[in-house]
């Protein structure tokens, strides 16, 4: 007997061990659960809270799903004309949230609404993808463009909740006919 408890006993007490803990665990019996980890779940159950019940619900999610600022063209103004200095930010438009407009020239050459509106031109592109912002005067708000041509201006938008857009209008050029 002595030579078995020198030979194996390292793992006979670790059977043990392993017996008296899984004795412990799912042996214990207090107010009809059996096992420690039941009693110990006791604590743990958790009730569900249904959070669209709460009155501030509606408001979050309306705050959450506003809408970006938008810039657009306004077609009143008529057509570009290749090598014709012309009033560019006149043309376009900034919208908010709300639905107020603001023009384009005022937003980023005056800058009248730096407290709900704030723009800026990113780039000018001919079709290819060269720039022509060297075209544009950023004192005035006009350009001149170079060629008849298609052209990508890249305006990026930022209203009063801090809502940051970046918006790409393709511009028509034509050619001057006498």
């Amino acid at each position: 007997m002595k030579e078995i408890f020198h030979e194996f006993g390292t793992a006979i007490i670790a059977i043990l061990t392993a017996v008296l803990i899984l004795g412990i665990l799912f042996g214990i019996s207090i107010s009809g659960r059996t096992g420690i980890l039941k009693i110990a779940g006791v604590s743990a159950e958790k009730t569900e809270m249904d959070f669209t019940s709460y009155h501030d619900f509606d408001a979050v999610t309306t705050w959450h799903n506003r809408i970006k600022p938008v810039a657009a063209y306004t077609a009143s103004y008529g057509r570009f004309f290749a090598l014709d200095s012309t009033s560019f930010l006149a043309r376009y438009y900034a919208k908010d949230m709300e639905g107020t407009v603001y023009p384009m020239d005022k937003v980023i050459l005056a800058k009248l609404f730096t407290n709900t509106m704030f723009g800026k031109v990113l780039d000018i592109r001919r079709a290819d993808g060269t720039s022509i912002m060297s075209s544009y005067s950023t004192t005035d708000g006009s350009i001149c463009f170079p060629s008849a041509g298609v052209y990508e201006v890249y305006f990026q938008i930022r209203d009063r909740e801090n809502l940051t857009s970046v918006w790409k209008i393709p511009i028509a050029v034509d050619e001057r006919r006498n």
